[in-house]
């Protein structure tokens, strides 16, 4: 197998142990594509919530390139859980109220590529930072925070399956949800990925550009049904040893959209989404299964 496509491989686990951070090396990333959705800028009223995120990831493709398969026998498998902690406060900063959160992912994977394979689960890179959040009355949400993603996860050079990136990340994040009174909900969580290098491997994995969104209606007191997904655009290149990977930077791209509902108890909130994913380059191709549970503590 073409060395470039080891190396994409040897990424592949970070790209799905954690559901909102960093890291492209040879096309892997953890960002946590579409985990956000509806409501993602609607923060809510002061005090400590546990937010549960689980996702079913599968993909029988590598795409090149050009959008074609480029690894014989690939199959990869992810089975994610993410416990996130979310504190509000009534305290503000520049009129919006300020919060915190940290989250631990608890992944499963396994890997078949090229007659080889391998499996892993254990802990993956954790993720902290600050939220600012705006608009609790009115039609318009928004919120502002900062993912700090630290190595924690397992990782290991030699490996083809890893729980960790190997370094740190910083991402800038946008939120915003628009509630009129007509039912109608439009959403989006933005966010901009900023990498540090693998410094085993001497791998600096490019900058993301990255949008969960949501379109959704109020069928009902509790209900609401519409479209999730996400698009995801790597901006610069991979490098290592000071090279672009693959001659070009190996730059990452997927676009995904499928059918989403979510459900709100009294005091909870439980998502449900599944995701085909389209126009992928430099990525595995597939789709996943989403849920999401948000309970006050």
């Amino acid at each position: 197998m073409h060395k470039t496509l080891i190396k994409a491989l040897v990424g592949l686990s970070a790209a799905l142990a954690c559901v909102t951070a960093q890291a492209t090396q040879s096309g892997a990333d953890t960002i946590g594509a579409g985990a956000e959705g509806f409501l993602a800028g609607a923060l809510p009223p002061a005090g400590w919530y546990g937010v549960f995120y689980y996702t079913h990831y599968q993909a029988k493709r590598f795409n090149d390139d050009a959008g074609n398969a480029s690894v014989p026998g690939f199959k990869l498998q992810a089975d994610v859980l993410v416990p996130r902690l979310l504190y509000m406060s009534d305290r503000t900063l520049w009129g919006g109220r300020l919060g915190g959160f940290a989250l631990a992912p608890l992944p499963s994977l396994s890997l078949d590529a090229g007659g080889a394979h391998e499996s892993r689960s254990g802990l993956g890179d954790a993720v902290l930072g600050p939220v600012l959040a705006w608009g609790d009355a009115g039609p318009l949400h928004t919120a502002l925070a900062a993912d700090i993603v630290l190595p924690t996860g397992g990782y290991d050079r030699d490996r083809m399956l890893n729980l960790g990136a190997n370094h740190y990340s910083l991402r800038p994040v946008f939120a915003f949800s628009y509630l009129p009174a007509s039912g109608w909900e439009l959403s989006s969580k933005i966010s901009y990925t900023f990498n540090g290098k693998n410094r085993d491997t001497d791998y600096q994995s490019g900058q993301q550009f990255h949008f969960d969104y949501s379109l959704s209606y109020a069928a009902g007191p509790a209900w609401r049904l519409g479209l999730n997904g996400y698009f995801i655009k790597q901006t610069t290149d991979d490098t290592q040893h000071g090279q672009a990977v693959a001659g070009n930077g190996f730059r990452g791209q997927a676009f995904a959209i499928g059918p989403a509902l979510r459900y709100q108890f009294d005091k909870a909130g439980l998502e449900l989404r599944w995701l085909k994913e389209f126009e992928v380059r430099n990525r595995p191709e597939g789709d996943a299964l989403w849920l999401k549970l948000v309970l006050p503590l």
